[in-house]
Order: C-alpha cells, then sequence, then structure tokens
C-alpha cells in the first residue's frame, strides 16, 4: 500500500484534534523546558571569561549540546575556546607565565553521569590542558597527573608541544621583573601594561536529560613560584559535581578554595536544600570569617542546580562607575533565550589601595 503524502496544516490539525501538542521550539533547537515547570534546561554557566570571548565560551557549549554532544563535549569544547586565545592571561595560552617566564598549565574535568574526574597540573607546552585531563580521566585508573609525567602522558596521545609564551605575555613578564625591586640592574618599565583580565574559566553543563559536568582550566596565579599548583585541578576544590545535585567551581585565590573545599561545600549546601546562590554566599561568608571579614584576596563562586538555577557570589565586588556603588562580579549564561552576562553578588567592596599595598605577596 502506497504511502499518502500528508500537507504539514493538516498533520498538525490532526494532532489537535486529539488533544496532542508538540513542544515550542525557539532557533536554539531545544524546548524551552521551563515555562511552567520551574526547570530551566539545557543551562550554561561560565565564570566570566575574557572580555573577548564571553560569548564564544557559552555559544560553544550550547552548540555542542545542539548537536548531540555529551555536557562534557560541550564543557570541553567552551573551554578550549578560552584556552587557545591568546588575549586571556590567565588562561591556556598567551597566560602570564610563572616567575621563571614559562607556563604551567592546570585543568580539571568532572562528569556527573559516571561520577569520573581527571586533573592534570604543572603542564608545560600544551594549549589544551583540559583535553588531557580529560584522557586521564577516560583512559587511566588514576585522577590527576603532575609535570613531566602530564606532558609524558599528552605526547603519549599524540599532543604536540608548542611555545605557550606569546609576546604580549613575555612583555607583562618583564615588566613585572622590572618593577620587583630598585636595587637589582634592570630599568623600570617606561609604561606599566595593566593587561585586559579574564581569570579562571570555569564551565559548568546541564544538559536537557539533567546530566551535568564541569571543567577549570587556568595558568594560575600570574608569575606565580614554579610548581605552583592552585584549586583549578583539584575536585571539590576548584570544581565539583554531583549529577543527582548540582555543581560548583572557584576563580580567584586557588589557596582559600582549597582549604575550603569550596566546590564541594557549595554543592553539598545546594544538598542541603539551599539555592545555588544561596550555597555561593555561604562559602564566600565561611572564607570572609576566617579572615576577620577583611580577606585580602577575591574568590568568586559559580553554581548551577539539577532544575537549572544558578547563581554566583564573590568576596570582592567592584565599583560601579553609573552608580558609585559595589556590584558583583559578572559571569555568563546560556540557555534557551540565548547568551547573556549576568552580575553576582558580592559580600565586600573592591580593595582599597591602601589594602592592596599591604597584601604581603605583590
Amino acid at each position: 500500500m502506497a504511502l499518502q503524502r500528508m500537507n504539514r496544516r493538516r498533520f498538525f490539525m490532526g494532532l489537535a484534534g486529539l488533544g496532542i501538542t508538540l513542544p515550542s521550539f525557539r532557533k536554539t533547537g531545544f524546548p524551552r523546558s521551563r515555562q511552567g515547570s520551574g526547570i530551566n534546561r539545557p543551562l550554561v554557566v561560565t565564570s566570566n571569561a575574557n572580555r573577548f570571548v564571553k560569548e564564544a565560551v557559552t555559544s560553544a557549549a550550547w552548540e555542542a549540546l545542539l548537536q548531540g554532544g555529551s555536557p562534557l563535549d560541550a564543557a570541553i569544547k567552551a573551554t578550549h575556546v578560552a584556552e587557545m586565545d591568546p588575549r586571556d592571561p590567565s588562561v591556556g595560552y598567551g597566560g602570564d607565565p610563572n616567575e621563571e617566564g614559562f607556563l604551567q598549565l592546570d585543568a580539571a574535568v568532572m562528569n556527573g553521569p559516571d561520577y569520573e574526574a581527571g586533573a592534570v597540573a604543572a603542564l608545560e607546552n600544551i594549549k589544551t590542558p583540559s583535553s588531557v585531563a580529560r584522557l586521564v580521566m577516560e583512559r587511566t585508573d588514576h585522577l590527576m597527573l603532575v609535570g613531566k609525567g602530564a606532558l609524558k602522558f599528552a605526547r603519549l596521545h599524540g599532543f604536540k608541544e608548542e611555545d605557550l609564551l606569546t609576546d604580549e605575555a613575555r612583555r607583562h613578564w618583564l615588566e613585572w621583573k622590572e618593577s620587583l625591586s630598585e636595587r637589582d640592574y634592570y630599568h623600570p618599565p617606561r609604561k606599566r601594561d595593566d593587561r585586559d583580565g579574564g581569570g579562571t574559566i570555569n564551565v559548568l553543563v546541564l544538559d536537557a536529560a539533567g546530566d551535568m559536568a564541569g571543567v577549570t582550566s587556568t595558568v594560575g596565579h600570574h608569575f606565580k613560584l614554579v610548581g605552583r599548583v592552585g584549586d583549578s585541578p583539584i575536585i571539590g576544590a576548584g570544581l565539583y559535581v554531583d549529577n543527582d545535585v548540582g555543581a560548583a567551581g572557584a576563580t580567584g585565590h586557588g589557596e582559600e578554595s582549597i582549604k575550603t573545599c569550596a566546590g564541594f561545600l557549595a554543592v553539598e549546601k545546594m544538598r542541603e536544600g539551599m539555592s545555588p546562590l544561596e550555597a555561593c554566599r555561604y562559602v564566600c561568608r565561611r572564607v570572609a570569617d576566617r579572615h576577620r571579614g577583611k580577606p585580602m584576596f577575591n574568590l568568586k563562586i559559580v553554581a548551577l542546580n539539577k532544575r537549572g538555577a544558578y547563581g554566583c557570589c564573590a568576596l570582592r565586588g567592584r565599583m560601579d562607575a553609573a552608580t558609585k556603588k559595589t556590584v558583583g562580579s559578572g559571569f555568563s549564561v546560556h540557555d534557551a533565550d540565548g547568551h547573556r552576562t549576568e552580575t553576582g553578588e558580592a559580600l565586600l567592596p573592591p580593595m582599597t589601595e591602601e589594602e592592596r599595598n599591604a597584601i604581603p605577596w605583590r
């Protein structure tokens, strides 16, 4: 029996007659699941990337989800945008080097559905440490590889070594060297070069089915001691994902994030019933209280939960030029309404110049 062609209008009229309605799709290709249900997914949340790539980061993750990729595929693809862009001094290629003038990169991945994770630390000469961290998770029974071992592992899997130090990063490092002391033999810099900042990149992804994954990648502190490892590759500190609850990531002063187990703590507070914003605020308050309410550094937490609620809180905010009031640090979101940058909360105003000058490691 030959199949008869049914026109589009008749088909939908027939469905309506049976009481069947199809989900509404926007140009994103996903149903607007949050309407009337309190659920907002798929969802991508990132710590604020460099201003040149903010939208590119979240859009890369969203496009990967549109093409059927897993949350981890999406998070890795988004992280690559920041890792490979030389304009961000805090992530990957073109980032500011350590005190001896070369880059050592840290990254971690965590996959919610199977509760697996992988990380690399002090990895040199590889542009995309997040991909190496994923391979540690998928191809070994270890969680973290560091230094020469991480590089050997990366080469074994076909990664090519490259010089990650750009001319701009080298110039920034030289200016730092020249400013260290008035009693050395360097001439002081003629003009300080304040590079456009970005910060450690943290990407959290929630797909339409409610599965989650997260990735964190960084060069660490600008001009750090050789071998220093911060919170970014530490599961539970710079990144934590629990597929039944939510995901959280930290940027800023990594040592404090490690001591507080910031990522894990935020997720556990969501497990207890806090919203993502309340959980982020709780972690920041815990850190602030341990420093008598006057932390001489910044720490920012971003989080999302299983239903697609999200939030962000930082210890220190920034001064809004128009209102002259303290506002929170920005973070990026991509959902059915597209990409946007939102302003999180902040517990405290930005540090004064006097406070900055009192920081012992400046």
